[in-house]
């Protein structure tokens, strides 16, 4: 019998990392290769007794996303050509997406991570050994919230106005339709208030987009999976609510993740990770 803390999916024989995520804590944080699995299985214990996610019990938090969606190159040069831009990593958990900018020559200085629990910004800061020279700023809020408390919240009072790239990765798809249009707002209301400000994600889908039960987390819950049609309905909705005109462009890809989600749902052959991204015009 499971563990009721650990369920099925929980990943337990763990032999290796993905290479991208060992090269990183080799050549960012200085580890020798013995030391990386025993040091990242201890902090990945910790953060699952704070969230059961799947991505932290499935090892995906270490998963560095930016590098493989198709509008990377845009983002990368956007930061390289002039450093006052502005990146924010949405639902950052351990940040291992800000740090891999940094081994690719992105200046702290630029980069800025949130989520909601301060403990996860903390093992970021364990995991990567980095508290004392990393220069990226971190806040903690919760993007889904009402107006009122989230014009209140450290995340908003740090950042808003201020970030010309977002980028959301499995974030999402954690809520249901009218939360995720609350996030976005909130999204937007994070970025300067000009043209070209981009927020670009990657979530898990479904080729049939709607609501379904939320499974490994609050299976209680429901949650909105998009294919690429409700994706760009949710951003028309975004751009009535916020007074803005966008860009959108959606896309499903191939992703392993897909695979080890599956682990954690019921079978559903419809489920595929989709990505996209919004120019604010």
């Amino acid at each position: 019998m499971e563990s009721p803390d650990k369920p099925n999916w929980y990943e337990k024989d763990v032999k290796s990392i993905n290479a991208d995520a060992q090269k990183l804590l080799e050549r960012y944080s200085g580890f020798k290769p013995a030391e990386i699995l025993p040091h990242v299985l201890s902090l990945r214990d910790e953060a699952f007794r704070v969230y059961h996610y799947p991505s932290i019990g499935q090892m995906r938090f270490l998963s560095i996303n930016l590098p493989h969606i198709p509008f990377y190159n845009r983002v990368i040069e956007r930061l390289r050509t002039n450093p006052s831009t502005s990146f924010l990593d949405a639902g950052c958990c351990f940040g291992q997406e800000l740090r891999s900018l940094i081994d690719q020559g992105i200046s702290g200085k630029q980069l800025f991570g949130c989520d909601l629990e301060p403990v996860f910004i903390d093992l970021g800061y364990q995991l990567f050994r980095d508290k004392e020279r990393l220069e990226a700023t971190f806040a903690t809020g919760d993007l889904a919230a009402e107006d009122t408390k989230f014009a209140e919240s450290q995340l908003s009072r740090t950042m808003s106005g201020k970030i010309d790239i977002i980028f959301a990765s499995s974030l999402f798809h954690v809520w249901d339709y009218d939360t995720q249009i609350r996030a976005a707002i909130n999204l937007v209301r994070l970025c300067r208030d000009k043209p070209d400000v981009m927020i670009v994600g990657r979530q898990m889908g479904s080729r049939l987009g709607g609501h379904y039960q939320m499974h490994g987390v609050k299976d209680e819950a429901l949650h909105y999976r998009h294919n690429v049609e409700t994706l760009k309905g949710f951003w028309r909705d975004i751009e009535a609510a916020t007074q803005t005109r966008w860009k959108f462009e959606a896309s499903f890809f191939e992703d392993e993740a897909v695979e080890q989600t599956k682990k954690a749902l019921p079978v559903d052959d419809n489920i595929a990770m989709i990505c996209w991204c919004a120019t604010r015009l």
